[in-house]
């Protein structure tokens, strides 16, 4: 064989093996892209919005538009509120008691405006609220 032929030889074997590793890298980014948007979109399910958990109670619940509004005033006066809980446990190391304060704290908060939204509703869609939050409840201590 010619040194020329050998050249050819390599530059191709070059060539396909750079292939090969720009694949591979394409695979791994989509991968990436989509298991960063899953994500996402879990933790906007998971940590919605009020407006978001307004709306699963009006579906839910059947919830007038009176009641929405009445709703998501309470929610509103107390955005700050929540917004403060979710920076204190971002900033706690995970594990610590400064974490369970935080957690505590967050949901200390989050009952006091169940309990502000709670006479808005009407007695059967209080029953109805109770039977989900046991629900709910009871999943989350399975998952414990």
């Amino acid at each position: 064989m010619e040194r020329s032929d050998l050249v050819t030889i390599k530059n191709s074997q070059e060539r396909n093996t750079m292939k090969t590793i720009k694949r591979t890298l394409m695979v791994f980014l989509a991968a990436g892209s989509l298991a960063i948007g899953a994500y996402a979109a879990f933790g906007a399910w998971h940590h919605g919005s009020p407006d978001k958990m307004i709306d699963h109670m009006k579906a839910k619940l059947g919830l007038s538009d009176g009641q929405v509004s009445q709703i998501k005033a309470i929610y509103a006066k107390k955005e700050a509120t929540f917004k403060a809980d979710r920076e204190a446990m971002k900033a706690a190391a995970d594990k610590s008691d400064a974490k369970k304060a935080a957690f505590q704290k967050m949901r200390a908060d989050r009952e006091q405006v169940m309990a502000e939204v709670r006479p808005i509703l009407t007695p059967e869609q209080q029953a109805k609220w109770d039977e989900f939050r046991a629900k709910h409840e009871k999943r989350g201590e399975e998952k414990k």
